[in-house]
């Protein structure tokens, strides 16, 4: 049980702080800035949830539920931020950029970290 409620409290914070990573520096920053900040979150939520499952050592479904698709979802900084079809389509490639990559390097340090666990 502690781990669902340390999993969603993870979710709500997270999703807090990956919008307002978004606005204040994926979006507006260079893009090999937003880059590497992208890496580093994606490396960041994976880290954390490797860390909780690490500490709570839930069953199989609590971990694939609550634990990867939830990280999965946080990695994502900008879901739901913005409408989709309100952006321009010269921003598209960085929207789509900031869509894809932490989630890609999410789903890597996490096969990375399972060696460790």
């Amino acid at each position: 049980m502690w781990f669902v409620f340390a999993a969603f409290l993870f979710m709500f914070i997270g999703r807090k702080v990956g919008w307002a990573l978004s606005k204040g520096l994926f979006y507006p920053a260079p893009i090999p800035v937003s880059l590497i900040g992208l890496v580093l979150w994606g490396v960041g939520v994976g880290w954390c949830m490797s860390c909780l499952i690490g500490w709570q050592h839930p069953n199989a479904v609590l971990k694939w539920i609550f634990g990867f698709a939830l990280a999965a979802y946080v990695s994502i900084p900008n879901y739901g931020l913005v409408n989709e079809s309100t952006i321009p389509s010269d921003a598209m490639p960085r929207h789509t950029m900031i869509l894809w990559v932490p989630l890609f390097v999410y789903i890597a340090t996490e096969f990375a970290t399972a060696s460790m666990r």
